[in-house]
C-alpha cells in the first residue's frame, strides 16, 4: 500500500520525504480503521441473526 508513486520515495527534500511517509501512515491507519469499522458490523450483524460469538475466538480476527 502506497500513496502517490506507488509509495516510492523519489525525492531528494528530507521535508518531502517526511510528507511522503506521513501519507502512507495515514492511508494505512485509515484502511486499519476501515477493517475493523467492517468487522464490528458484520458481528453485529451475526449475533442480531442469532450467532453465538465467543470472544476468544473474536479476538483472532481482530486487526
Amino acid at each position: 500500500m502506497g500513496f502517490g508513486n506507488r509509495g516510492v520515495i523519489a525525492d531528494n527534500d528530507p521535508i518531502e520525504q517526511e510528507k511522503a511517509m506521513k501519507f502512507n501512515a495515514l492511508l494505512t491507519n485509515a484502511v486499519f480503521f476501515h477493517n475493523a469499522l467492517d468487522i464490528a458490523e458484520n458481528v453485529r450483524q451475526l449475533l442480531d441473526e442469532g450467532w453465538d460469538i465467543d470472544p476468544q475466538e473474536l479476538a483472532h480476527i481482530s486487526p
